[in-house]
């Protein structure tokens, strides 16, 4: 780790070192233009879903965040192949199970946002997969609690994921990619005006992939319509239209099972699931926004977004035991068959009044948020944990010293009673918020906000009808001072809360819960500085946090008879450290993206007393990344370019114990520290692209993370993607 850190730091020195021959002044306004012209991996601004408007220097909070142009560079086609270029946040698993600022952000226990919009369970959060980066503009990753914005949000952060807009002018991009594992991938990316007075603009995204993968019995294709639609009928109204329609057909993975504890005794290639398994998934997202100036100052906008979730599963997947402690080669197994339909709605409703007065300003906030989740009452899964063999009923088991098995037949399966699973608990969700943005005098800014959520929760199954409800206060309070030209300081306080479900409180023994299960709550404090160097082309973070967190639910990885889940829930822990962020352009030629995290966790009080004392699971001490970007300026090589870069982290926890020690106390594994190479060559001429990356270079071993030793999430080997794309 001392090695990977000092590599880093070389790295970075050598990229200040290189800058300083670029002297070039450039305006605000400059950059935003001529920094996307030139391919830059900078973005200076964003919108929140209008909660907030304006530079990111001049937002109190920390954002990181990645460009579309450092996404084609990297040829990044999930949200999770970036991850290692975000500060603060790393992958528990290879679905959408990420950990930010040491706290885990996944469906059940962190919302997903589309343009500030809450995506909830579906686009955004279908937790199993990813979503595609083809009709993504940037990813965003919103630090701290966000509940004073957008609603229970845990207190790490949030994802926001910005997606492309209809074009001014006709564009057309094409690209074809070709790779490791048997990959293929084309995206198509056109838009313009649809009439000569530009009133009706259009954007349509295509994606499309097939690959083997690098798993056994886990190939995959992925289909992504997403068109986009702009009317501007009179001035100061316009009408946004957007439509995601995303298709998945392949397996779900769960990882590997660690053979007798050695991390590297298994292919990374093994996988415990059936070859007559499979996982389809599909969802549609319509989302409309409507914006309309009542005068120069005061306007109303009204956002709205449907999303409808499909899932047909039947997986073999493990029990998350082993039935030969401490030897752990064979797992107990159990079969799951589901067909699942999901439906969320959101709604944001905001008016905006800007006030001048000599001395200050303010842009006041005023809206209303609504939420609202529900299954399809047809909604069902069933589960197996025995069979039928040779007339006797037998427990699912899996040798992992025995590489070939028998591919079981379904109907043998022995079904649980329990034929119907609560997967998310329905709910609704209505929030009033007030937030003031000011700016006093030149160089102080402060924001000001106060929300009041109210949550209605009830039950899954739903034979059994009951509610419950919860609801808090949010305050939020920031300030930017602009030191100088380049150099703000920025602090923050802000609280967080996560509601539980209807069955949690009800039914809360059938989760493991001695009592009704808490909501929890969390608050942030933040401070730091947000710097431009190099004409302000090179946008810098340095960030101080301290977070605290009560009533943390967590998953202990066991199963009831009954198949329902077994939780736990925290007393109270806390997450604090600093952030390093650099991203933009040294000159026009040389890009960089680079980070830094130092994040210490600790378990202040817990249900289980060896745990006090304790990081929390999958959220590494020390992380980080570095990749720069070359392209030759000079008239013989021009348009010749190089990329390279690695990112490295410490040894994390994990969630659950796996082992007792001679005492009779529950032990917790580590998954290894790692650290991982990769590089890029690009040619571009005459609106043509050609790149070939290659990730994982020296062909590394390594977890990006995972649950105990039943379920191992391994990272990609050594892959080379070629894609070659048009632009016209």
């Amino acid at each position: 780790m001392a090695k990977a850190f000092y590599t880093f730091c070389l790295l970075c020195c050598a990229v200040m070192s290189y800058a300083q021959v670029d002297t070039t002044v450039v305006t605000l306004e400059e950059v935003l233009i001529t920094g996307r012209r030139n391919n830059s991996y900078l973005i200076n601004t964003t919108e929140l879903g209008g909660k907030f408007s304006g530079i990111l220097k001049d937002l109190p909070q920390s954002v990181s965040l990645v460009s579309r142009e450092f996404m084609e560079d990297r040829q990044a086609f999930q949200i999770t192949d970036m991850v290692q270029d975000l500060a603060g946040v790393s992958q528990a698993s290879v679905y959408d199970d990420l950990t930010i600022r040491g706290f885990n952000s996944g469906y059940a226990s962190g919302l997903r946002l589309v343009n500030g919009m809450r995506s909830a369970y579906g686009y955004g959060t279908s937790f199993w997969r990813a979503p595609l980066t083809a009709n993504l503009e940037s990813i965003e990753v919103l630090k701290g609690p966000g509940a004073s914005l957008f609603g229970d949000i845990v207190p790490g952060g949030t994802i926001n994921l910005v997606t492309k807009k209809p074009l001014e002018e006709q564009k057309t991009n094409i690209g074809f990619s070709v790779g490791s594992f048997q990959t293929l991938r084309s995206t198509l990316d056109m838009g313009g005006p649809l009439d000569k007075d530009s009133r009706f603009l259009y954007r349509l995204n295509l994606a499309y992939e097939a690959s083997r993968t690098f798993r056994d019995n886990n190939q995959r294709k992925n289909i992504l319509v997403a068109p986009s639609f702009r009317f501007r009928p009179a001035e100061g109204t316009q009408i946004d239209v957007d439509l995601t329609y995303d298709d998945f057909d392949g397996f779900l993975d769960r990882g590997l099972g660690i053979r007798n504890n050695d991390f590297y005794g298994q292919d990374r290639a093994f996988n415990v699931n059936q070859p007559t398994d499979f996982y389809r998934s599909r969802f549609l997202t319509f989302s409309t926004r409507l914006s309309q100036y009542i005068t120069s100052d005061l306007s109303l906008h009204v956002n709205y977004m449907k999303s409808i979730y499909s899932e047909d599963l039947n997986e073999f997947r493990t029990l998350n035991t082993y039935a030969n402690p401490p030897e752990n080669t064979i797992m107990n197994m159990r079969f799951l068959s589901k067909k699942v339909k999901d439906y969320t709605d959101n709604l944001v409703s905001y008016l905006s009044y800007n006030l001048q007065k000599p001395g200050h300003a303010h842009r006041f906030v005023l809206g209303v948020d609504y939420a609202q989740y529900g299954g399809d009452k047809n909604n069902v899964q069933r589960e197996a944990r025995r069979r039928m063999l040779d007339g006797e009923e037998v427990p699912l088991t899996i040798d992992l010293e025995s590489p070939v098995r028998d591919v079981i037949d379904v109907g043998s399966y022995v079904w649980l009673a329990q034929a119907e699973f609560p997967f998310l608990n329905p709910y609704k969700s209505i929030g009033f918020y007030l937030q003031d943005q000011m700016t006093i005098g030149e160089r102080l800014n402060v924001i000001v906000g106060l929300r009041h959520e109210y949550y209605r929760s009830s039950s899954a199954d739903l034979a059994r009808s009951y509610e419950t409800s919860q609801h808090a206060w949010l305050p939020r309070f920031g300030l930017t001072y602009h030191i100088n030209d380049q150099v703000n300081y920025f602090a923050s306080y802000s609280q967080g809360y996560v509601p539980v479900g209807a069955d949690f409180i009800h039914n809360h023994e059938q989760y493991g819960g001695d009592r009704p299960f808490l909501p929890e709550r969390s608050f942030q404090v933040e401070t730091g500085l947000k710097a431009g160097f190099f004409s302000n082309q090179l946008q810098t973070e340095l960030s101080i946090f301290h977070i605290g967190r009560e009533n943390m639910l967590i998953a202990t990885g066991e199963m009831g008879d009954s198949g329902f889940p077994v939780y736990r829930q925290s007393g109270r822990v806390i997450s604090q450290g600093v952030e390093l962020d650099f991203r933009g352009q040294v000159t026009k030629e040389l890009q960089v993206m680079a980070n830094y995290s130092f994040n210490r966790t600790e378990v202040k009080s817990s249900s289980r007393e060896m745990e006090v004392g304790m990081p929390l699971a999958n959220a590494p001490k020390h992380m980080g990344s570095i990749w720069m970007k070359y392209v030759i300026p000079h008239a013989a090589l021009k348009g010749l370019g190089f990329g390279g870069g690695t990112n490295f982290m410490n040894s994390r926890r994990m969630e659950n114990p796996m082992a007792i020690d001679d005492q009779g106390n529950m032990r917790w594994g580590e998954w290894p520290a790692y650290q991982v190479w990769n590089a890029a060559l690009y040619y571009h001429i005459s609106g043509a692209r050609l790149s070939l990356n290659i990730n994982n270079i020296f062909d590394k071993y390594y977890y990006l993370g995972g649950f105990d030793y039943t379920r191992g999430f391994v990272g990609t080997p050594r892959t080379a993607m070629l894609s070659l794309g048009f632009s016209f």
